[in-house]
């Protein structure tokens, strides 16, 4: 008995070893073959071949020709070093702002004056006194149209990055984009207070800003409207920092924002319309008072790949304004 089990030992050790010397060389054959196939597809693959996972946003983009409202009448091309910011006056004046200068054109697009600025504006508002208002990443410069510094604001905190402005005949309103809220102030430089922290006893949500890009208008009533890109919606306060009203949603369809953080910029139609643009998908809207989608005003077409910060003005006649930072133009789209 000893014996057979001593046999049955022997033949099994045999077996194993046979086993691990045919087990180990096959597993070295395939290993060479999956290193010698991820070689190939890094180095010798067609780079050219379409990913079968890959985002198409060209097709995302698409839309319905008809839904086109307007035409692109006219450009004016800027002498200015990367354009963050477009205003228009009471007479049409149209204000450009960038590195270190603020450029002003006439209203056949003639530049007429250009102002130089110790800092760099980011964003620019004009009153009905033709002053300007510029947003200086952290503070905020008062200029007339002659070129003549009229006051400068400090601003509470340093860290600010101020991205969006407006003013009216009592309030100057400014986004700070690092702070995640709007500073209101009356014209004198006078802090009123802050809009759009999170308030859960007001309803009030908060903003969330994912990229360096947010905006505020003042609208009708003193409405001070907040484009709250993260939660893909504008947003309605009063002067004592209510929450009144929203509207938007985060969709890929045309009627929709989509990606991280839209819409970007905004500005506010005579009748209370909205206009406003995108990135990731370069676009400018129009959507009603109620925040439903109207038309089309400039679709991706009409941008180059990779274009954000399509800063937007209107003008008396109601025409749109807009501040392509990667052609370096200002480019004017009139209702069909």
């Amino acid at each position: 008995m000893q014996n057979t089990l001593r046999s049955w030992r022997t033949l099994r050790e045999k077996i194993i070893k046979m086993n691990k010397n045919v087990i180990i060389p096959i597993l070295t054959i395939l290993l060479i073959v999956v290193i010698v196939f991820m070689l190939n597809d890094l180095f010798f693959s067609n780079k050219n071949q379409e990913n079968p996972y890959e985002l198409n946003i060209d097709s995302i983009g698409r839309y319905d020709s008809t839904l086109i409202c307007y035409n692109e009448v006219l450009q004016i091309k800027l002498n200015i070093y990367e354009p963050k910011g477009i205003a228009i006056d009471d007479s049409d004046f149209v204000y450009v702002a960038g590195i270190r200068k603020i450029i002003i054109f006439d209203t056949t697009g003639k530049q007429v004056s250009e102002i130089a600025t110790e800092d760099s504006a980011t964003c620019i508002a004009v009153n009905s006194k033709q002053e300007i208002f510029a947003g200086m990443t952290n503070n905020i410069e008062v200029w007339n149209k002659n070129g003549t510094l009229i006051s400068k604001w400090k601003t509470e905190n340093p860290l600010s990055v101020f991205t969006g402005i407006d003013v009216n005949d009592s309030t100057v309103i400014v986004a700070d984009a690092a702070e995640r809220l709007v500073h209101v102030y009356d014209l004198n430089g006078n802090f009123k207070i802050n809009i759009g922290a999170e308030d859960s006893l007001k309803g009030i949500l908060g903003i969330i800003i994912r990229s360096p890009y947010f905006d505020v208008a003042l609208g009708r009533d003193n409405e001070i409207w907040v484009g709250n890109q993260g939660r893909h919606s504008l947003e309605a306060y009063n002067v004592n920092g209510n929450l009144k009203s929203s509207w938007g949603v985060a969709s890929m369809s045309i009627e929709g924002f989509s990606g991280c953080c839209n819409p970007t910029n905004f500005a506010i139609l005579p009748d209370g319309s909205f206009v406003t643009s995108e990135k990731a998908i370069e676009r400018v809207k129009i959507y009603n008072q109620s925040g439903e989608f109207k038309c089309v005003v400039a679709g991706t077409e009409k941008f180059d790949k990779g274009t954000k910060g399509l800063d937007l003005a209107i003008d008396s006649k109601e025409r749109i304004y807009v501040l392509d930072p990667v052609r370096k133009m200002v480019r004017v789209f009139e209702r069909n």
